[in-house]
């Protein structure tokens, strides 16, 4: 009887969260031989167009378990495109990932998925979801993130947490965290760890500055940006702004160091055009674009769906941040996690 009850439970929580259409786990397979049958069967019908067809196999699958099923119907609803755009049904998708490997071994090879997922559900923490009565909450997204980033070793966990830390949203506000998480992150060529860190640096308004590093490290993440196909417009105008403010000899030794830190010359920093570039304007940040403003943290007691909240104890590599890398420089004023 109380198995019976749970199923009942679960059934009317999935029609309530997905909405109609998704097939219970005790229905009759609709000609499926098996979940992963049918997981395979929606694959290749969002391929070739067949989207409603897709949609009823992909859900027979995910509420099998089926992972790759459950975060295929997350990125189609968070994306909208070949379907409607539907933020409650990708985040109910992504909570199921979660709820069901939250402690699954890094060195699983699907621990980078379950790690895509805390992130996700982290970001949509800290936008809130008001369809869904989802409030925001960047104390909640901040351990979402911490989790992806210690556990898993997730590069944009960690570039999110550090947003955190520079902004002061949901964490108190620390720069020493910050440049840590952001120095991991960059490490792994995250493109908008190394710029908000390269920024930090030529800046050097919150950490000492190093011009030529920030150089580099903006210029790094302007490659890896234009190579993926899709440059953020802050990211361009970053580059364009210190490229146009540097001088010759800051560029000199900023490539010296993009090789020292795996560019093997394939960047060349050659004096800007300034015909072509726009000047930049006194005082102007592009640090924390407006267009990726963090929302104010949710009122206390603010009510929210999610279960699989990591609440660990913040990883050691932010305990001992501190004490260990001051602000995130090492001797001679180079990042720490940053040294070739």
């Amino acid at each position: 009887m109380l198995m019976c009850n749970r199923k009942a439970i679960a059934a009317f929580a999935a029609f309530m969260i997905v909405g109609p259409g998704v097939t219970g786990a005790g229905d009759t397979p609709p000609g499926y031989a098996s979940a992963t049958e049918a997981y395979r069967q929606g694959i290749k019908a969002i391929a070739g167009g067949e989207v409603p067809a897709a949609l009823a196999a992909l859900d027979y699958a995910a509420e099998r378990g089926v992972l790759g099923a459950q975060l295929k119907l997350a990125r189609l609803y968070g994306a909208g495109g070949a379907v409607a755009k539907n933020d409650a049904k990708s985040f109910s998708y992504y909570q199921q990932i979660a709820d069901q490997h939250a402690e699954i071994t890094p060195l699983s090879p699907v621990a980078k998925y379950v790690g895509e997922a805390f992130v996700a559900l982290g970001k949509y923490h800290v936008q809130g979801i008001p369809e869904m009565g989802l409030a925001a909450n960047p104390a909640r997204a901040a351990n979402f993130f911490r989790h992806a980033a210690s556990y898993f070793g997730n590069a944009d966990a960690q570039y999110q947490l550090a947003r955190l830390y520079l902004s002061g949203e949901g964490v108190p506000q620390n720069v020493s965290l910050a440049v840590n998480w952001l120095s991991i992150a960059a490490k792994k060529q995250h493109a908008a760890a190394q710029a908000t860190l390269g920024e930090l640096l030529w800046r050097g308004e919150q950490v000492p500055q190093r011009r030529a590093r920030g150089l580099a490290l903006i210029a790094m993440a302007h490659e890896s940006a234009k190579a993926s196909g899709s440059e953020p417009k802050w990211i361009a105008s970053l580059y364009t702004e210190v490229l146009a403010s540097s001088n010759a000899a800051t560029r000199s030794s900023a490539q010296s160091l993009m090789q020292r830190m795996g560019k093997k010359g394939d960047v060349i920093l050659s004096a800007p055009d300034t015909t072509k570039l726009q000047p930049a304007k006194p005082g102007a940040q592009i640090l924390m674009p407006a267009s990726s403003a963090m929302p104010k943290p949710a009122a206390p007691g603010a009510a929210t769906t999610a279960s699989a909240t990591p609440t660990e104890p913040a990883p050691a590599v932010e305990a001992d941040a501190k004490a260990a890398i001051g602000l995130g420089f090492a001797p001679g004023g180079e990042p720490a996690q940053l040294k070739p």
